[in-house]
């Protein structure tokens, strides 16, 4: 039901009047908390300001939920992302799946962690670290919610309309209900670490934080909400992994798409500040800065998902009004128009790109400020190896090199931007260069395997084998890499066929081996150093078992964390490397071997089915059963479906059907249909099939790496919980004392 206010040409609906007045009433907020101490009693004005501010937020986010689910289509919002035939959950995904709504649902949560925030620190308001928080957080809050302004959610249709066009096809999934709100949760919480990390950063002396009131709780806090943060990430980018996998066309668990690959961006700033907590210590800067680069991350992951800057299968064509804006000003065919338009091709993305700009020289400003940016923890010394200090110095070069890789992996998303723009300059033309480059899997690769290599060598002499000595630690090192390229080596020689000719065919050995050679020489160089060190975690996870009575938890789960990466990075290396791709035509009862397996697939039936109602019009089965040998593996049915809306060939939704082996997932999906050019029935179908070894070690690394982090959390909720009891219990004892009246020299309560 919409609410339309009359108010002459600056006519609105309510849902946007709410939208003003909270931004009003939050940027009045801001001004209420920097000037504190010119106004008496400012706490309580501000916090009427903030209640009216994020009441009228509230409400106005609840009335546009209300009107997506109830599809009142007076809105634009709802008649591009809701339809009929969509049910409940459908048109609840619909909330964030277009770019007005994902901004909305965003500061819906940043405004419910603003008051959370608020209400739990409100005491310790006099102290700068706090008001400070306050304010930079209450900017964040008021950023969003201009930014949900900017894009109109309530903008209205100018004609009556009685059904919307709805979601794309490849959206309408319950997983586009589940990974979505999971990942802007995870974006919503990296707020608090980074409103935190600056604060702390504006306030350093000498290095470090001075004390102050609430600082244990506060600490405590921020560890509880990073470590929050992180599970939810990680849980929201395992998901997005696992729909991926089971839908046509996005390239499997991961395929570093420019999407995929910038939400692991502010992931990796999380995971390297708790790899790297040991060299915060003295001084605090860096541990902050990185915090605060996990939401900076956020906002540049949102802005490349957005804005269209780089392409990619999960953003769609933006409509842009930027270029007739700009021709005012600047020539059309100028390459200052070219390069405008490179970094930002949208106007409503013009505010989200000073944002992201402003918070991203925030920290650094401090840094520069008190100096502290010129004592970060990346450099090595002689003491560094020193052999007491073999350990440390691993860490640090394990840490160093994950920092690194986490800004190449920045640099390849960014680098087609870079690259047009210099090809712009240089060449003072509209064209630049020519087409525009692309960064693919080979750099990211790369950059995995250099990386990702040092790191994995320097646990050897960090968290692999602690209690062995520095040689047999470097023996072992030394070892690993010498089998990995022995291993390497014989795998290029055995796919030529120069081993095959040498020790025959069947020989045990090549047999064994040949089940984890891959298609790639750097994944067969690495995989004996991963799989040593899986063998020296295990073992020192039985150590640890038998002899640690201190620590035990926190220990464990530092190894299970270390392990569940490798066993991740195991699985994919093998599965990636080793999937082998058919394409069989099969008539309906006919049965066939698919070539160069043992495996058999069977066409049991075929059948179309023509739908009255629902979401789609029609959908083409076909049932088979995959075996080997006597051994039936499974059955399924792979559907192709057409849509009522969108009924062109090429938007037709080609169902996955996966059928799981022990070792190896069976990835079946109708390519094509063959009709019978008489009747019309379905006759045949072309299946392309996927065999995919080895690729549930991924998803049980995934699971080890939740049991790792889960621990982390509750415990730095448990420290949370008693550091604001014991306040509790402070204030209590205050309020006693205050209570005691003398009269004649008695105390009297």
């Amino acid at each position: 039901m919409m609410f339309y206010l009359d108010l002459g040409i600056f006519g609105m609906d309510v849902g946007m009047l709410l939208l003003l007045i909270s931004l009003i009433a939050l940027l009045f907020d801001i001004f209420l908390v920097i000037s504190g101490k010119y106004i008496e009693k400012w706490e309580i004005y501000s916090e009427i300001s903030l209640f009216i501010g994020s009441s009228a937020f509230l409400v106005s986010f609840i009335y546009f939920s209300y009107s997506i689910i109830t599809a009142d289509y007076n809105f634009i919002y709802v008649s591009r992302y809701v339809n009929n035939d969509m049910d409940f959950f459908l048109r609840l995904s619909a909330i964030w799946s277009g770019q007005a709504g994902s901004f909305f649902f965003w500061a819906f949560l940043a405004v419910i962690l603003y008051i959370v925030f608020r209400a739990l620190f409100r005491d310790f308001a006099h102290e700068p670290i706090f008001w400070r928080s306050f304010v930079i957080f209450a900017l964040q809050v008021a950023f969003l919610v201009a930014l949900s302004i900017l894009h109109e959610p309530f903008k209205l249709n100018l004609g009556a309309t009685s059904d919307g066009i709805g979601l794309n096809p490849v959206l309408m999934n319950i997983w586009n209900v589940i990974h979505p709100s999971i990942i802007f949760i995870g974006y919503a919480l990296c707020i608090i670490p980074m409103v935190i990390g600056i604060a702390r950063i504006s306030v350093l002396e000498d290095g470090k934080v001075p004390n102050f009131e609430g600082k244990e709780k506060l600490d405590n806090f921020f560890e509880f909400i990073i470590s929050l943060a992180w599970l939810v990430l990680s849980s929201g980018i395992i998901i997005g992994g696992y729909w991926a996998y089971i839908t046509l066309g996005w390239g499997g668990f991961w395929a570093w798409d420019p999407v995929e690959t910038a939400s692991l961006v502010p992931w990796l700033f999380i995971t390297f500040y708790f790899h790297g907590k040991r060299f915060f210590n003295k001084r605090e800067y860096f541990g902050n800065y990185i915090v605060s680069m996990s939401y900076i991350g956020t906002l540049f992951a949102t802005y490349v998902t957005r804005s269209g800057i780089i392409s990619s299968v999960h953003t769609f064509p933006l409509d842009s009004t930027l270029a007739d804006i700009l021709r005012i000003f600047i020539p059309e065919n100028s390459f200052i128009m070219q390069i405008i338009l490179s970094v930002i091709p949208n106007e409503r993305m013009f505010f989200l790109f000073i944002v992201l700009v402003v918070n991203f020289l925030l920290p650094h400003i401090y840094g520069f400020k008190n100096r502290e940016i010129f004592h970060v923890p990346l450099s090595l010394n002689k003491e560094d190896f020193q052999a007491s200090k073999s350990r440390v110095t691993a860490l640090k070069i394990s840490f160093i090199s994950g920092i690194l890789g986490t800004y190449a992996i920045i640099l390849g998303l960014i680098a087609p931007v870079i690259y047009n723009i210099l090809g712009y300059l240089i060449t003072f033309s509209s064209e630049g260069f020519g087409p525009s480059i692309s960064v693919g899997k080979l750099f990211y690769n790369t950059v995995l395997t250099v990386f990702g290599g040092i790191m994995l060598i320097a646990q050897f002499f960090c968290t692999f084998y602690p209690r062995l000595s520095i040689k047999r630690k470097t023996g072992l090192a030394i070892g690993g890499i010498i089998t990995g390229i022995v291993f390497a080596i014989s795998g290029f020689l055995y796919k030529e066929g120069v081993l095959s000719s040498f020790l025959g065919q069947g020989n045990p050995i090549l047999s064994f081996l040949s089940n984890f050679w891959t298609t790639s020489e750097k994944a067969d160089l690495v995989l004996p150093l991963i799989i040593l060190g899986l063998a020296g975690l295990i073992a020192e996870f039985i150590n640890v078992a038998l002899k640690e009575e201190k620590n035990l938890i926190r220990k464990t789960s530092q190894i299970m964390l270390h392990f569940s990466f490798l066993v991740i990075i195991l699985g994919a290396i093998l599965s990636i490397n080793m999937t082998s791709t058919y394409e069989v035509l099969l008539y309906d009862g006919q049965s066939e071997t698919i070539e160069g397996t043992s495996l058999t697939i069977s066409i049991l039936d075929m059948d179309e089915v023509v739908h009255e109602s629902g979401l789609y019009l029609m959908e083409y089965q076909t049932f088979f059963q995959i075996s080997t040998g006597t051994r039936t593996i499974g059955f399924g049915v792979s559907r192709v479906l057409i849509h009522k809306r969108w009924t062109d060939p090429k938007n037709w939704n080609h169902e996955v059907t996966i059928i799981s082996d022990l070792f190896a997932d069976i990835y079946i999906v109708t390519a094509g249909i063959l009709e019978n050019p008489i009747s019309g029935s379905l006759i045949g179908t072309i299946l392309q099939i996927k065999i995919i070894p080895y690729v549930n070690i991924v998803w049980a690394g995934c699971l080890l790496l939740h049991f790792a982090i889960i621990p982390l959390t509750i415990g730095r909720l448990i420290l949370l919980r008693k550091a604001s009891s014991l306040r509790k219990r402070e204030i209590e004892k205050d309020l006693i004392s205050e209570e005691k009246i003398e009269v004649d020299g008695v105390i009297y309560d």
